[in-house]
């Protein structure tokens, strides 16, 4: 009975540490998109996504183990099921491919960091499992409790990659490994076998944990038959190989896609080209991070200060843990290209040896103290340890709960006014329907001659892209603008994203290049010139540099910018008509269409306001001769049209050849 209520306090803990580890997890799945920031994101969803659009069990492409793809690409199925329930998707074709950089599908990503979360939250009991079992009940839910809070392995349970689901496996071959050397049973061969082949089936260099197995055969075989224990240390090696080739079939199915890929992550990381730091063996670098940015201050004192007394007490504890993480570890130092997040695998068993050394040393000193300090002693302890993870997972979300810089600065550009240009150094997915905002590539292709020129009102600029090249391109447009907004730089961790800004460079109607022709609707709108040329008719008012081209083939459309400026506030959105007369006066083809009807209707414009619009005409074809283009406008709801005014222009011709 009591052995019953143990098992029903420890199941009910471990779905608690669940629970919270989850929470904190799952919220802010979110974070940053449409933009994406973790360039290995894209990698593997990219893959995942085409599998299931594709029907095909083969990721072809073996940077990541298969495993790695097929969980992703189950989660992208799930999701398209859900989809299609639901009208979000018609067929699987509709699952935007591309991702890289911004997104189209934020909720797939989130189903997907979902499932990194869930793993990544799995983790926390199972290392309780392995803390209790290994050393006592009070390591266990320390360790959990410090893995729970710990911010580097919160914030990389966000993202759509493979080493914190790896981390998950690595605890359990811990869990089996300590099952052979503690009883030699058959589940524990069992279970350090199959969790060795998922890990190595989600992220190759987890392979390198496989020494815990036959460290912990040698902790138990002279208890036992050597035949025997000798057969189940075989049983748990064809195991871990049998299970990473029913996770990565195709290393042998497509062996040669397989070798070639393996052959470049050797060059990659052998390479000293970029990371988080680069050369050979940075001793110095990794032990910062383990400083500031993972195990912080008090857990590196409380794993080295009581490795030795830990090491007395618990010879085999630390003997399995020590080749479990060292041998990764120095993998990793050997490379010339290094990112700390591949330390994620062997995180938890760093952090049980912090938990386990920190009350080791919690023991020793509450033996030469009266009993009664002994309390204080293990409650400062355990605080030391958890507070500096605690706060930092606070600062961190609060961090993320904050808007991305980039996404702020579009929702910013849509509430400006849309009558002129807009040049953005953002993705177009996130302007479907803002016809005067266009996307670019990089704001200083075009000097600030061009941009006035052309009608372009606002640039949105983001910092990540300046290069030193382009510096004194971008100062100039800088120093003639007025800044609207800034972002803060990354450094200053206000927000997440990159710095930027939001500039203003005015309207001047004397620097435009459009073609000048004056006609007045009522008081109420003018027309102050137009640009024409042959061309096919267009999405948006491109800029057409002052063309004035109103020859034509018979049958040739034409394109026409129109430059109009509110002279008030109206409360009708007027619809413009473009007849095409003949030399008799008489109608030969016509468009109408209400101004700007996408996404700026007239009833939005703001007195004295440009506003550049497209009329673009599709023509039959018509015989030679000279053709006159009578415009106007009315109110549809009225049918009521606005009288011409002031001086009249000259008429609006083309010639048909």
């Amino acid at each position: 009975m009591e052995r019953r209520s143990v098992w029903a306090s420890n199941g009910l803990l471990a779905v608690g540490l669940f629970l919270l580890a989850l929470i904190i997890r799952v919220w802010l799945a979110g974070y940053s998109l449409p933009y994406v920031e973790h360039v290995d994101e894209p990698a593997v969803i990219e893959v995942a996504i085409r599998m299931v659009r594709d029907g095909d069990l083969n990721p072809h492409t073996f940077r990541y183990p298969s495993l790695t793809y097929d969980l992703f690409a189950a989660t992208t199925r799930l999701h398209l099921w859900w989809g299609l329930a639901t009208g979000l998707y018609h067929t699987s074709q509709d699952i935007p491919f591309k991702n890289n950089g911004v997104t189209s599908a934020p909720i797939l990503f989130i189903w997907a960091r979902t499932l990194t979360a869930l793993l990544g939250a799995a983790t926390v009991p199972a290392l309780f499992a392995l803390g209790q079992r290994m050393f006592d009940r009070r390591v266990g839910l320390l360790a959990a409790l410090i893995l729970l809070f710990t911010s580097f392995h919160i914030r990389h349970s966000h993202f759509i990659t493979v080493d914190v689901p790896t981390g998950l496996w690595v605890v359990l071959i811990a869990l089996g490994a300590w099952e052979i050397a503690s009883s030699g049973r058959w589940r524990g061969y069992l279970l350090a076998g199959v969790a060795l082949g998922l890990a190595a089936g989600t992220k190759y260099n987890a392979a390198t944990v496989v020494l815990i197995i036959p460290v912990a055969h040698l902790c138990f075989w002279r208890r036992a038959s050597f035949g025997l224990s000798l057969m189940r240390l075989v049983a748990a090696a064809a195991l871990s190989g049998l299970t990473f080739l029913a996770t990565t079939p195709y290393a042998l199915l497509d062996s040669a896609a397989f070798l070639r890929d393996l052959s470049f992550n050797s060059y990659h990381y052998n390479q000293a080209e970029h990371g988080d730091f680069v050369g050979r063996w940075p001793v110095a670098d990794y032990a910062w991070f383990f400083w500031d940015e993972s195990l912080y201050a008090p857990g590196v004192v409380a794993l080295l200060a009581g490795l030795i007394p830990l090491a007395r007490r618990f010879r085999a504890q630390v003997a399995l843990l020590s080749v479990a993480s060292i041998p990764p570890i120095l993998l990793l130092l050997n490379y010339g290209t290094h990112f700390t997040r591949n330390l994620l695998p062997v995180l938890p068993l760093l952090i049980l040896l912090v938990a386990a050394g920190g009350l080791t040393l919690v023991d020793v000193i509450a033996k030469r103290l009266p009993p009664r300090f002994a309390p204080a002693i293990l409650a400062a302890c355990c605080a030391a340890l958890l507070l500096p993870h605690v706060y930092a997972t606070y600062q961190h979300l609060d961090y993320w709960s904050r808007t991305h810089s980039m996404v702020q600065a579009s929702d910013r550009l849509k509430e400006l006014p849309q009558g002129a240009r807009i040049a953005a150094e953002l993705p177009a997915t996130l302007f479907g329907g803002y016809v005067a905002i266009y996307p670019v590539k990089r704001i200083t292709e075009q000097p600030l001659a061009w941009y006035r020129a052309n009608g372009f009102r606002y640039l949105a600029v983001n910092d990540d892209l300046r290069t030193a090249e382009d510096s004194a391109a971008y100062t100039q447009l800088k120093d003639a603008a007025t800044v609207v907004v800034a972002y803060p730089p990354r450094r200053a961790a206000a927000q997440p994203g990159p710095s930027g800004a939001i500039l203003d460079l005015g309207i001047d109607p004397a620097q435009l290049l459009f073609v000048r022709h004056h006609l007045r609707f009522g008081d109420q709108i003018e027309l102050l010139g137009y640009e024409i040329q042959p061309g096919e008719p267009r999405a948006r008012s491109t800029p057409l540099a002052g063309a004035d081209t109103r020859t034509l083939s018979a049958g040739q459309p034409v394109q026409i910018n129109l430059y109009w400026r509110g002279l008030q506030a109206m409360d009708s959105d007027y619809t413009l008509f473009v007849h095409v007369l003949n030399g008799r006066g008489e109608r030969v083809a016509q468009r109408d269409m209400p101004l700007r009807y996408e996404d700026y209707p007239t009833s939005h414009w703001q007195p004295g306001e440009l506003v550049i619009d497209r009329a673009d005409l599709p023509l039959p074809s018509l015989p030679p001769g000279t053709y006159r283009l009578e415009l106007g406008l009315y109110d549809a709801a009225s049918g009521a049209q606005l009288p011409l005014g002031g001086p009249a222009a000259a008429p609006l011709t083309v010639e048909v050849r």
